[in-house]
């Protein structure tokens, strides 16, 4: 049936095109005949053809078949014109293709045209909803889960061996081994982004107001990076329902000494969260939503601490109350470009600290690790910036050690894995999910050593000076 109306349209479209060509020579051979023209048809012919030029005859009065031949002549001709463009545009793009690192942008969503722009002209090309074959990397970024996974499934035969980005809001990346494929989300990024651009530098007591996707993901990375001090005290409160997330996520009362509260109702006393510390409004469902709860806020009390406000459209915000105490996060402009949704960096860093294990202590390769594993290694490498400036501000080896065990346990426990004797990873059990301190000597060394296959040599001096052997 699907083609037998391609074959309908097709039939149809030259039939418009050819239409004013036949009216043309129908009105103008009776002119030409009159004007006792040597060839009658051949002028009504030609006459016809200069239709699709916008001219006519001079002399020949207007008839209403005639106003309908041009009207159909112009259209075809403009039909043709950007038919001839877009085979340019095409042109170009498959030039791109030869070029390293070209990148075709499939999708429609508003994040796509974003991050189009943020890739270098050389490299780019708009797929749209067609695939465009030669690529070094295709990213799929429509505007729901099903739209991407259809279209990556209708291409699934080319785009098996290729290295494919697919935009996903409800499947987690940890469950797609195929390591060819990254999966991205826009809330995960975001999260990804709000802390490393505003990270905890001292306990805080944090609240979180709307408990969507954002401030689920704002939570889970917050637990993996703000690790400053094994004797810290995080107080994350979440204001919002989060009842299906806690039975998603079974072990989270295993983040001590951090803390993690929930008011499931979402109703807070004003006077009580203006002494946060922090402040993340992180509705996603309605950007209004924030804007209210930020007015009310605000309006009520004066605020202790900084507040920020997830705006896609952050210029609205600081435009109604200005910047002074508020920051704006999560903008298209910020979450939709190369770096943050690529996240290659990381992902290199990743891939190297986990090259490093190896060498120091064998292991699976990095191309056959398996997805759970991998992203247990990209959580290693978010947590870098963390690292960094703790060995500046002169933190021993020996703690960063403690730390990245415990930001090891949050991982394992944020995936629902729990402590047994004896490790079954078919089961989520491990054998190390204890404190640092009971770990045998080898385990805590492993520790170092994921310390310093993060760092660059001058790095590893400087922790050497700070207490390492």
């Amino acid at each position: 049936m699907k083609k037998f109306s391609r074959v309908l349209l097709k039939i149809l479209s030259v039939l418009y095109k050819i239409t004013p060509f036949f009216l043309g020579v129908l009105c103008y051979y009776p002119f030409y005949v009159s004007e006792e023209s040597a060839y009658p048809l051949f002028d009504a012919a030609w006459a016809a053809v200069r239709l699709y030029c916008a001219e006519s005859e001079e002399g020949m009065a207007s008839t209403l078949l005639l106003e309908i031949a041009r009207f159909m002549a112009l259209t075809t001709t403009l039909s043709i014109l950007i038919t001839i463009l877009n085979k340019f545009i095409d042109i170009v793009g498959r030039v791109k293709l030869i070029f390293p690192g070209s990148t075709v942008v499939c999708g429609s969503s508003e994040y796509a045209e974003h991050l189009f722009q943020s890739l270098s002209p050389r490299q780019r090309i708009r797929g749209r909803d067609k695939l465009i074959k030669g690529a070094s990397r295709y990213l799929l970024m429509f505007s729901d889960d099903t739209e991407n996974l259809e279209f990556y499934s209708r291409n699934y035969d080319y785009l098996k061996d290729k290295r494919v980005y697919i935009m996903l809001d409800n499947i987690s990346r940890q469950n797609i081994e195929n390591p060819l494929i990254t999966v991205f989300s826009i809330a995960e990024n975001c999260a990804r982004k709000y802390w490393r651009d505003y990270p905890a530098e001292k306990s805080e007591k944090i609240a979180l107001i709307s408990f969507d996707n954002v401030g689920q993901n704002i939570l889970l990375y917050g637990l993996q990076v703000n690790l400053i001090d094994p004797g810290q005290h995080f107080e994350y409160h979440i204001y919002g329902d989060g009842a299906q997330f806690r039975r998603e996520h079974t072990e989270l009362d295993k983040m001590a000494p951090d803390e993690i509260i929930f008011h499931d109702d979402g109703s807070f006393e004003t006077a009580e969260i203006a002494a946060f510390d922090r402040i993340i409004i992180c509705g996603d469902a309605d950007e209004n939503r924030n804007i209210e709860i930020l007015s009310r806020l605000l309006a009520a009390v004066p605020i202790k601490g900084r507040i920020y406000v997830y705006a896609p459209n952050g210029d609205i915000i600081t435009n109604l109350f200005g910047s002074d105490g508020i920051t704006c996060f999560g903008t298209a402009d910020e979450i939709a470009s190369i770096d943050v949704i690529l996240n290659e960096r990381s992902m290199e860093a990743a891939r190297a600290q986990h090259e490093y294990y190896v060498q120091q202590h064998g292991g699976t390769p990095w191309e056959k690790l398996n997805a759970f594993n991998r992203y247990s290694n990209v959580s290693s490498s978010d947590y870098l910036p963390v690292v960094k400036r703790l060995i500046k501000n002169g933190v021993p080896f020996e703690k960063l050690a403690e730390l990245e065990h415990i930001r090891w346990c949050r991982y394992h426990y944020i995936n629902n894995w729990k402590y047994a004797p004896e490790t079954d990873k078919s089961r989520r059990l491990h054998n190390c999910l204890i404190p640092f301190s009971e770990l045998r000597e080898e385990e805590k060394l492993k520790d170092v050593e994921a310390i310093k296959s993060k760092l660059p040599n001058d790095d590893q001096e400087r922790g050497h000076n700070n207490g390492i052997e």
